[in-house]
């Protein structure tokens, strides 16, 4: 019907169909915020979760996200990620424990909700509790109290029902923690074989007609792009921003709403003198490194000046501002070096600290306590935020008059006759890789705007910079070349066609061969390729051995004795590993100290409580009556 609507719209009755259609949105409220729907949203046996619930808790996780991953994050890969069924899954799961905790005559009271409260810090000035910071944030969410603490009563039974659960679980065992060190701790010798690519690419010679049969299956794979020309409308948000004035009390508003997002963290200022080393270094440059790394912390430690120290030894290029890092916030660094710097005191040197980048030598130079952002440094971005809420509704408005204008007039062409003062722009033929100034490049966008057909207009279309409405006037379709115009790029892929195919079977025949009983090292000979040994590998060890890829670790970890080789090849990219087991290690549980032995009991009572909690929630899952409304799963 839709498409109908688009490609004919010129029709008088379908102009008919358009005026009965909009009538029904108005007064039936046929696309309006599933919010106003009477209905409950998800219903788990007889308690109902209203669709403003599930708004909210829907809109929290996409701001979760779009704060974990910027706000470039786009649309398609929320959709993707499956949030609005996550969404429904905790919902259903916390109606569950609530349920689960009224029938094991656990209850919130009011005096504990009314705590909960006054400890939340967007409610708090100075520390305290601030009756005004509470009705202030209330009223800007459009919550009353009542609803606000009875929310926090539910969100509270959950959590008591959670601990009681959990407290079926309390201990770990010596030997479950000592058969978990030793799994961790654990390591592997191997024996390895690598196999690439570059070993066969100077032996394969091209013939013609081969070519050509090879480019045959693989044409396809050289298409041109699709291009597309375009007229189109845009309503850019920036237009009703630049008319929207925002008063001093919704300003202060959403700063007390969103306090939380303006704490600016504790962050650290260090300096660093680092010795390089990666996965390729052999174990001899390892430790030639470290002598050295040793050596500059002996002198840094003796009183030398640690930034002329950087400046002279260091192999980073901050060596050119005396090793100087600025300061970063907990989790920039990788995790060894965070550890290190996060542990340390102002003016003290750390230890030689291994990362995936060598051996360091950290200074620290000053700690910046963490802070809030007062509201005159934030103010204009609240400004804008503010109005960018505020001018989506009203571009929306524009937007879907002129969508309803193009319906009535028949086509876009008619309709920009009508209303001479829209602008109505162009553009040429272009590429999904390389389109005109003036369309957004948001990914959404550009998959909505390839899926257009010759001839139809769009629906109304919404990116991160305001509203479009499209006609694709012409398409040109992808078509292979022909060998010529691609001969040189198609020789190389050839090339590198051959040569995995080769590594495949050399490392297939290889394998087969260990297995019936060859010698490793002789059939590596006979096939003139390299062994090397590994040192001992870990589990969850972040520095690389220089013989395997880290990728292919834990693979090496499940050979032993009985089974010293893997079933297949190990891939890392193009490249094929075979690996033989020499060795495996098990550390001595007597040497866990206590410190290490309550991390583990931690870690193990964790996962006991999760697998309690999970059972339990199936449980109640099966015996439950869940149903969701169809308006949420459209």
């Amino acid at each position: 019907m839709l498409q109908l609507l688009r490609n004919k719209a010129q029709s008088a009755l379908v102009q008919a169909l358009v005026l009965i259609i909009a009538l029904v949105f108005i007064f039936w409220g046929v696309g309006t915020n599933m919010m106003n729907d009477r209905d409950a949203a998800i219903t788990v046996n007889n308690e109902e979760i209203s669709f403003q619930e599930f708004q909210r808790s829907y809109d929290q996780a996409i701001a979760g996200y779009r704060q974990q991953f910027g706000e470039a994050i786009s649309d398609d890969l929320l959709k993707a990620l499956g949030i609005k069924q996550q969404v429904i899954n905790q919902l259903a799961q916390a109606a569950l424990l609530r349920q689960g905790a009224n029938s094991m005559g656990i209850m919130a009271t009011p005096a504990e909700i009314q705590s909960a409260i006054q400890k939340m810090p967007q409610f708090q000035q100075e520390g305290a509790f601030y009756l005004d910071n509470y009705k202030a944030i209330l009223g800007a969410n459009r919550l009353t109290p009542h609803k606000f603490e009875a929310s926090i009563g539910r969100d509270l039974l959950s959590e008591k029902g959670i601990t009681f659960i959990n407290n079926f679980a309390t201990t770990a065992s010596d030997a479950e923690i000592n058969e978990m060190y030793q799994r961790d701790q654990e390591t592997v010798t191997v024996k390895v074989v690598k196999i690439s690519p570059d070993l066969f690419s100077d032996t394969i010679k091209i013939v013609p007609q081969e070519l050509a049969a090879w480019f045959e299956t693989e044409k396809n794979s050289y298409k041109t792009e699709q291009k597309i020309k375009l007229k189109y409308l845009t309503f850019p948000y920036k237009t009703q921003i630049d008319q929207i004035t925002i008063s001093d009390e919704q300003i202060l508003a959403q700063y007390e709403k969103d306090k939380a997002a303006y704490q600016i963290p504790e962050q650290r200022h260090a300096r660093h003198i680092l010795f390089n080393t990666d996965e390729n270094s052999s174990s001899e440059i390892q430790a030639a490194q470290l002598k050295k790394a040793e050596e500059i912390l002996f002198r840094a430690r003796a009183g030398e000046d640690f930034s002329t120290l950087a400046t002279t030894y260091s192999e980073d290029p901050s060596k050119a501002q005396g090793g100087d890092l600025g300061t970063f916030a907990r989790g920039r660094m990788v995790k060894e070096f965070d550890d290190a710097v996060f542990s340390m005191q102002p003016n003290t040197i750390s230890d030689v600290v291994t990362t995936q980048f060598g051996y360091h030598i950290i200074k620290l130079e000053k700690i910046l306590p963490a802070v809030t952002q007062p509201l005159k440094e934030v103010r204009a971005s609240i400004a804008e935020k503010l109005q960018s809420e505020q001018a989506r509704p009203a571009t929306f408005q524009m937007a879907n008059e002129a969508y309803e204008g193009i319906i009535a007039a028949g086509s876009l062409q008619a309709y920009a006759g009508k209303n001479p003062e829209k602008t109505v722009s162009s553009t040429e033929f272009f590429s999904r890789t390389a389109p005109p100034a003036g369309l957004d490049r948001d990914p959404g966008f550009m998959d909505t705007l390839f899926s257009l057909k010759q001839g139809e207009l769009s629906s109304l279309i919404e990116t991160p910079s305001g509203y479009f409405i499209l006609f694709a006037e012409a398409i040109q379709e992808p078509i292979p070349p022909g060998l010529d115009e691609v001969k040189d790029q198609a020789s190389k892929d050839y090339t590198l066609a051959q040569a995995k195919k080769m590594v495949q079977e050399t490392a297939t025949a290889f394998l087969t061969k260990v297995k019936g009983g060859a010698d490793f090292e002789a059939t590596a000979s006979e096939e003139k390729l390299q062994t090397k040994t590994t040192g001992p590998l870990r589990r969850n060890n972040t520095t690389a051995d220089p013989v395997l890829p880290l990728s292919l670790v834990d693979q090496a970890l499940q050979l032993g004795a009985k089974n010293p080789f893997p079933k297949e090849a190990l891939a890392v990219g193009d490249d094929l590993y075979i690996v033989q087991f020499l060795k495996r290690q098990l550390p001595e549980t007597t040497s866990i100290n206590e410190s290490t032995r309550k991390e583990y009991s931690a870690t193990l009572l964790k996962q006991k409580q999760d697998r309690l909690l999970s059972s339990w929630l199936k449980q109640q899952e099966k015996k439950a009556k869940i149903s969701t409304s169809k308006n949420l799963l459209n």
